[in-house]
């Protein structure tokens, strides 16, 4: 009996030092999770109540809108008012464009018919001296001869030296005849061929009729109304532009409609139907269940043995269910872990204790929405030594350090 009792207190003795010596255990964990504030994007009222604390919603589910009646709709009206005085603008220098553009076929079609005439007349007077040139040469021809004949007799005594004169002075003046006429017809044929080309010449001082300077002067004004007309035009497309940017931000300024951006649990609302809310207000909070994790203290003696990365289990408080997670991170007793959007608070420091994150593996948890999530619950953790060799020289050393 005495051994028996014996071995089962040294058994005792064994299992309790034995977690010690593989390990390290907390037992003052809490499940935890962040939770993410819904602000008013804009002001206005709240148009319906948010679904109760503790309802699972889904992904894009929408909570509720948010009308904003009393936004100033000022800019846009200015901006649609010089809109249609642009286009006004516009249709008036089309009308002008469309005028001058009839005036210039008008003054082309009078200018087509002059040079046509011109032409026509040119070459009728070009014929009358060609014809005049075939007279003057049968003029040339006969005075030629006669003055041959009449110098032929005026030596024989037959006919007198005035006639011999006459009849040569008549032979050069039927030669000068020819030579004005055929420089008459080179005349008429430049002017023949300028003409075809749209220079009138021989009209006064100007090179080209009235008519086509008055065409050149519409050409000038049509092409500084279709400038206009382009420069109002793309004022126009400015003008649509700007209206559709400021219709866009007085739509988003006087509605906006409130999604839950991620599957969660309604945590706290704040808002009901018809409430009041300007920009930034706090909504709703949503519990973020995708990334639980557990807060647990350690002695602050094994912090150099607990590094993140290091494997551990997690149970839960009164279950038997073995949860699989990672250290997150490793932070010293006096360090500053207050954190504003986690769900549950986290063990309270007691003497040197090392401020342990524990993330968990994917669970059941995650989608336990009724429960929250399992937020808050007590667990216990253990984290395995990462390794046994000189850990007793270490222990000795730290002693060694403690009593010097």
């Amino acid at each position: 009996m005495r051994i028996l009792i014996g071995a089962l207190l040294l058994g005792a003795a064994v299992l309790a030092v034995l977690p010690v010596l593989t390990g390290y255990t907390s037992l003052d964990g809490t499940v935890n999770a962040r939770f993410t504030v819904i602000a008013a994007p804009i002001e206005g009222v709240v148009s319906a109540t948010p679904p109760k604390v503790g309802t699972a919603v889904p992904e894009g589910f929408q909570l509720f809108q948010i009308r904003n009646e009393r936004i100033a709709r000022t800019a846009e009206a200015q901006l649609e008012a010089d809109l249609g005085a642009t286009r006004e603008r516009l249709r008036a220098l089309e009308g002008q464009a469309g005028s001058l553009s009839a005036i210039k076929n008008d003054l082309a079609a009078r200018l087509k018919e002059y040079q046509q005439a011109s032409i026509t007349g040119i070459q009728q007077e070009i014929v009358i001296r060609q014809q005049r040139i075939t007279a003057a040469q049968a003029q040339q021809v006969s005075a030629q001869a006669d003055l041959v004949r009449k110098t032929t007799l005026g030596a024989t005594g037959v006919v007198a030296g005035s006639s011999v004169e006459q009849a040569r002075a008549a032979s050069v003046a039927a030669t000068s005849e020819q030579a004005i006429a055929k420089a008459d017809l080179e005349r008429l044929s430049r002017q023949l061929e300028a003409l075809r080309k749209g220079t009138f010449v021989g009209e006064g001082r100007n090179d080209v009729p009235y008519s086509q300077q008055r065409q050149d002067e519409v050409a000038i004004q049509l092409a500084n109304v279709q400038m206009q007309a382009r420069a109002e035009r793309a004022r126009i497309q400015q003008l649509e532009r700007q209206i559709e940017l400021e219709r866009d931000r007085n739509d988003r300024l006087s509605t906006a409609i409130v999604r839950v951006p991620f599957d969660g649990v309604i945590w706290r609302n704040n808002v009901v139907a018809g409430s009041n809310v300007v920009v930034g207000n706090e909504l709703t909070r949503l519990l973020d269940c995708r990334d639980l994790f557990v807060d647990i203290l350690v002695n602050e003696i094994d912090y150099d043995d607990i590094r993140p990365g290091a494997a551990a289990e997690v149970r839960l408080l009164g279950s038997s269910q073995i949860i699989p997670g990672t250290v997150l991170s490793v932070r010293g007793s006096s360090a500053a872990v207050e954190e504003m959007v986690l769900a549950a608070v986290p063990p309270e420091s007691r003497g040197k204790s090392a401020r342990i994150r524990v993330a968990l593996e994917p669970n059941p948890m995650q989608r336990d929405f009724a429960n929250f999530c399992q937020v808050g619950r007590s667990v216990q953790v253990r984290i395995a030594r990462a390794t046994k060799r000189y850990q007793f020289l270490n222990g000795v050393k730290s002693l060694w350090f403690s009593i010097s």
